[in-house]
């Protein structure tokens, strides 16, 4: 794993042990409580105020929930200059008559959600996103509930009152599964008030019931979604239109005995192909696969020069790229786009990937290579938004001058 990004996903790394991966993820509730102010640096009431001041949260989704129903958005927002905005005064008389409100994908628009929601995802392996809750007085947006994703709860500010039932069923999908809350269990498994720094998983399917401490609740769901036997059937199933079989028209007016021996020959040829790419070809495939988010690095992602030897390079996959060697050269594969490089380069790529975050110089002097070559290297993965380059002293031909 690469190195994480941020103080709370190295906290929360050191505290979860292997333990969490290895036994109880998904299957049981883990506490842990961290220092809150390194909860504070992902977020807080300023950070809230900001989003809030700019009228909109786009592209994140913006919602006002009271007794498990999503208000209407005109309730709290109004037109200003053909575009519809918050609307705030509304927006706090609905809070303070009950509602509760929520910013789903978080990580989209504020850099400290996205930094710690990236370090969830390097420390699961799974597909993460950030949602916000704020609450007021004993407030519920939602009756008893289960998701279907696992879960780490994180309490930012405030109090957050928590009871989990634990499962009516195993591993719930979108697709299938029963959400009625009468289904919930009655019995509790794990009750607990959240305080500031508190870190709760609630596995995937688990049932909770939810309220606000009774004064004031920020807090943060990081959720993970794990692969399951139907996401490697899905993508077998992609693999499989290269058989004639899996493509051909069903006999509609055959006879049961023809449509018998096609549904034979249909199973036949899936199943062999599913023999020759197990789980270990689907997660493979699924990090060639995996890249990052798309960020600019002005003014590097348009200047010919090279990027200067005090310059930080940082690893912009989220999850560690393949590198394979092949004889003289060495190719970087992510976001199934493959760079191939001299494999003098090896070094100073694997350096990139173990330590995530380094200077030019740093690189350049920690594997003996010419800060030139270094250089020269991180401009070429660059155009492949494989890093992100920021700082440096620019050329001078480039830099603004004051007329």
């Amino acid at each position: 794993m690469t190195t994480l990004a941020s103080r709370f996903g190295r906290a929360l790394s050191s505290e979860l042990g292997v333990d969490f991966a290895t036994r109880q993820v998904s299957n049981e509730v883990v506490f842990r409580h961290l220092d809150p102010e390194l909860l504070e640096e992902c977020f807080s009431w300023e950070g809230l105020n900001e989003i809030l001041s700019r009228g909109s949260a786009e592209p994140a989704e913006f919602l006002l929930y009271a007794d498990g129903k999503s208000l209407p958005e005109h309730q709290y927002t109004v037109t200003r200059g053909g575009r519809r905005v918050f609307d705030l005064s509304k927006m706090f008389a609905l809070m303070r008559s009950g509602a509760s409100l929520i910013i789903d994908s978080l990580d989209r628009i504020h850099p400290g959600v996205r930094v710690a929601t990236d370090d969830i995802m390097r420390i699961t392996g799974e597909t993460s996103a950030c949602n916000m809750f704020v609450t007021f007085d004993d407030a519920q947006a939602f009756p008893s509930h289960f998701d279907e994703v696992d879960t780490f709860v994180v309490q930012i500010l405030g109090t957050k009152r928590w009871q989990i039932h634990g499962p009516s069923e195993e591993f719930p999908l979108p697709e299938y599964g029963d959400s009625d809350p009468v289904n919930c269990p009655e019995s509790v498994l794990f009750e607990r008030t959240l305080v500031p720094g508190d870190v709760m998983h609630v596995p995937r399917g688990w049932w909770h019931t939810v309220r606000g401490g009774g004064d004031t609740s920020l807090h943060l769901t990081f959720t993970f979604t794990r692969r399951t036997g139907y996401d490697w059937l899905r993508w077998v199933m992609r693999q499989a239109l290269s058989r004639v079989e899996i493509r051909g028209n069903l006999d509609r007016a055959g006879t049961p005995e023809a449509q018998e021996a096609q549904a034979e020959r249909i199973l036949a040829a899936f199943l062999a192909e599913a023999k020759s790419l197990p789980p270990a070809e689907f997660f493979a495939a699924e990090r060639r696969a995996s890249g990052g988010r798309d960020l600019s690095s002005l003014p590097w992602d348009v200047l010919k020069a090279r990027p200067s030897a005090d310059a930080v390079v940082e690893l912009v996959p989220v999850l560690p790229p393949v590198v394979h060697v092949d004889a003289d050269q060495v190719t970087v594969t992510t976001a199934d786009q493959n760079l191939t490089l001299p494999a003098e380069h090896l070094a100073v790529i694997e350096l990139l990937i173990r330590e995530r975050r380094a200077t030019v110089a740093g690189l350049a002097d920690r594997t003996g290579s010419p800060v030139g070559s270094v250089a020269a290297l991180v401009s070429a993965l660059l155009q492949y938004r494989l890093v992100t380059v920021s700082g440096g002293r620019t050329p001078r031909a480039e830099r603004g001058t004051v007329r």
